[in-house]
C-alpha cells in the first residue's frame, strides 16, 4: 500500500454512520447517500460490499468475497476512494451548510429553506410545464440564431462600440434577472421530476459573483434523461432570452435600442457557451456526468491524469484507474487546465480593470493574486506530495522537479511579448491627442516616433480604426469624453485629462474618443508578468510611505 493511503494494509474498514444505501429509481443500481445527500450510484456488488464493511471484515476477506479478480493494490485503491468520498468511518465530511468552500475557488452562501421555496414555486408554474414546451422553445432559439446571423454587421458594430450608461444598466439588470431565473429553472425542473433542491444562494465562482441551486438530489431521478433535463434547464433560459433579444432587435426601429438588444443577445449566447463547457463544474459537465451515469466524473478523471503525469515524471507503479474509460486521462488534463485558464483570465481582467485606480485597487489586486496562488498552490503541493511518496526514488523527484521549475522560468524569460502602454485619445480640430486622467500615476510625455494603434472603446471587444506614430504635443490640461478610458458612454459628462502626445493620423477616420495602444517594444513574458502583477501594485502601495514634497528629490 502507498504510504499516504487512508486505509492501512490489513485494516477492517467500517462504513460511516452517516451513509445510507437504498435502491435507485429504475431498479438497475443502488443510491449511496451521505447525510441524505446522494454521492454515488453503485452496482449491486459495490452496494453489498459497502454493507459488508462492518469494522470486522478485513481487506483481504472483502476482496475475496466481492472483487476476487482485482489485485490487492487495485482493491486497496478502491477502498481508498471510498474513504476520500467520506463513506468510511473516520473520513466523514461535514455536510454542506450555509457557508461552503469548494476548491479551488468557489465560496457559497446558501439558504437551507430551498426545498420549501421550490415546492411552492413548482406548484405555481406546474400547469405550464408540459412536454410540448420544448418545441416552441427550440424554434425560438433557432430563430434567434438566424436573426443574429442576418444582423452580423450590426452585431460587430454593437460589440466594438461604447454603450450608453442607461443601456449598460438595463442589460446588466436583465442578465442578473436571467441568471436568477436560470438557477431557478434547475430547481423547478428537479422538483417537477420528484427531487428536492437542497440549498440555494449566491457564490463567488472563479472570482465572479453568481447564483446557485444545489441539485445533487437529481441522482434520485429514475432516468439519465431526466437528470440531463435538470442540468440543461438553466442554459435553456439564457438561450431563449438570446433568441427573444435577437428577434426583437431585428424588428426594432431605433438604432440605440437595436444595439442594446444585440449586446444582450450576444451576452446570453456567451453565457450558454461557457455553461456548456464539460471541463468545469458548470451545467455542461453536470449534463455529461448524468448522461454517462458517472458521479464525480471530474474528480476521478483528474485523479487518473495526476497519476499518469506522476508516473511519466517521477516513475513508480501505476494506480488502478478511477474511471475505466479510454478518455479519462485527457479529460482529466482538460478538467485541470480549463478552470485554471478561466481563473487566469478573470485575474488578468481584474488586474487590467484595477490598474491606475490607486492604493485601493492595488490592495484588491494583491489580495486576489494571493488567493489564487494559495488555492492553486495547494493542489500542486498535494500532487507533488504524491510524487514524493509514490515515485521511483527521491533523487529522481528532486532532479525532475528542479528541471521543471528551471524549464518554466527559462521559457518565461525567453518568450517575448509586446510591451505597450494603453492611454486614451480624443479628437479636436482635426487633431488627435493622447491623454491620461489628471492625477494618473504615469503622466509622462510619450517619446516621439512610437507606433500607436487607435481603437474603439468597445463594450465587449475593441477594433483598430487607425494607425499612426506619436508626435510631440504641449502638455496641458483639458477634458475628454469618458469613452477615452471606458466602454460606457455618459453624455454630458467629461473627464479631466492631461495631454501627453499627439498622433500623426487622419482625424476623420477615428471616433471622437477611444483607446490608444502605444507600442514601446518588447520584453520577456516573465518580466511582463512580474511588472504587471507584482511591481506595479506593490509600488502603488509603497508610494503611500513616500508622499510627495515641495522639494524635488535631487535637492534633498
Amino acid at each position: 500500500m502507498p504510504r499516504d493511503t487512508l486505509v492501512p494494509e490489513g485494516a477492517a474498514p467500517r462504513l460511516a454512520d452517516t451513509v445510507h444505501i437504498e435502491p435507485a429509481a429504475g431498479g438497475e443500481r443502488w443510491l449511496v447517500s451521505v447525510d441524505g445527500v446522494p454521492v454515488s450510484r453503485a452496482s449491486s456488488t459495490v452496494a453489498a460490499m459497502l454493507r459488508a464493511m462492518d469494522g470486522e471484515a478485513r481487506l483481504d476477506e472483502l476482496r475475496r468475497r466481492f472483487a476476487s479478480t482485482q489485485t490487492p493494490e487495485e482493491f486497496a485503491a478502491l477502498i481508498e476512494r471510498f474513504g476520500r468520498a467520506g463513506l468510511l468511518h473516520g473520513s466523514e465530511r461535514r455536510a454542506a451548510g450555509r457557508f461552503t468552500y469548494r476548491p479551488p475557488l468557489t465560496i457559497q452562501f446558501a439558504t437551507l429553506r430551498a426545498p420549501g421555496l421550490f415546492d411552492r414555486l413548482h406548484r405555481f408554474i406546474r400547469p405550464v410545464l408540459r412536454g410540448w414546451l420544448v418545441w416552441p422553445l427550440a424554434a425560438l432559439i433557432v430563430g434567434g440564431l438566424a436573426a443574429l446571423v442576418l444582423q452580423a454587421s450590426d452585431v460587430a458594430a454593437a460589440l466594438t462600440s461604447p454603450l450608453p450608461l442607461v443601456d449598460v444598466l438595463g442589460v446588466a439588470l436583465v442578465l442578473v434577472t436571467a441568471t436568477f431565473v436560470h438557477e431557478s429553472a434547475h430547481g423547478v425542473t428537479l422538483a417537477h421530476g420528484g427531487g428536492r433542491p437542497r440549498r440555494a444562494g449566491v457564490m463567488l465562482l472563479y472570482l465572479g459573483p453568481a447564483f446557485f441551486v444545489d441539485v445533487t438530489d437529481a441522482w434520485r431521478l429514475p432516468s439519465r434523461a431526466s437528470r440531463v433535463r435538470v442540468a440543461l434547464a438553466g442554459p435553456a433560459v439564457h438561450a431563449a432570452l438570446a433568441g427573444v433579444a435577437a428577434l426583437c432587435a431585428l424588428a426594432a426601429p431605433d438604432p440605440g435600442t437595436r444595439r442594446a438588444l444585440l449586446v444582450l443577445s450576444c451576452a446570453c449566447v456567451a453565457v450558454v457557451a461557457l455553461n456548456l463547457l464539460p471541463f468545469v463544474r458548470f451545467d455542461g459537465y453536470i449534463a455529461l456526468m448524468s448522461a454517462l451515469d458517472e458521479p464525480n466524473l471530474r474528480g476521478r478523471t483528474m485523479a487518473d491524469a495526476a497519476d499518469a503525469l506522476r508516473r511519466v515524471l517521477f516513475g513508480g507503479a501505476s494506480a488502478p484507474r478511477a474511471l475505466n474509460r479510454w478518455w479519462s486521462v485527457p479529460f482529466g488534463i482538460l478538467s485541470a487546465v480549463v478552470p485554471s485558464a478561466l481563473v487566469c483570465a478573470a485575474l488578468e481582467r481584474a488586474v487590467r480593470g484595477l490598474a491606475g485606480t490607486g492604493p485601493g485597487g492595488a490592495v484588491v489586486v494583491l489580495v486576489l493574486e494571493a488567493v489564487v496562488v494559495a488555492a492553486v498552490g495547494t493542489l500542486v503541493v498535494r500532487w507533488l506530495a504524491g510524487g514524493w511518496t509514490r515515485g521511483r526514488g527521491r533523487s529522481r523527484f528532486v532532479l525532475v522537479s528542479a528541471a521543471l521549475v528551471a524549464a518554466v522560468v527559462c521559457a518565461a524569460a525567453a518568450i517575448p511579448v509586446g510591451d505597450a502602454r494603453t492611454v486614451g485619445f480624443t479628437t479636436a480640430d482635426d487633431r488627435i491627442e493622447l491623454v491620461v486622467p489628471v492625477g494618473s500615476a504615469d503622466d509622462r510625455a510619450l517619446p516621439d516616433g512610437l507606433p500607436v494603434d487607435l481603437m474603439t472603446s468597445g463594450i465587449v471587444a475593441e477594433v483598430v480604426v487607425a494607425r499612426g506614430v506619436v508626435q510631440p504635443a504641449p502638455s496641458r490640461t483639458t477634458t475628454a469624453p469618458l469613452t477615452a478610458f471606458s466602454p460606457v458612454e455618459v453624455r454630458g459628462v467629461a473627464a479631466d485629462v492631461r495631454v501627453i502626445g499627439a498622433v500623426d493620423a487622419p482625424a476623420g477616420a477615428v471616433p471622437a474618443a477611444g483607446r490608444a495602444v502605444v507600442h514601446l517594444g518588447s520584453r520577456s513574458l516573465l518580466e511582463a508578468v512580474w511588472a504587471t502583477h507584482v511591481v506595479e501594485p506593490a509600488s502603488t502601495l509603497l508610494s503611500l510611505l513616500d508622499p510627495p514634497t515641495s522639494e524635488p528629490k535631487e535637492a534633498r
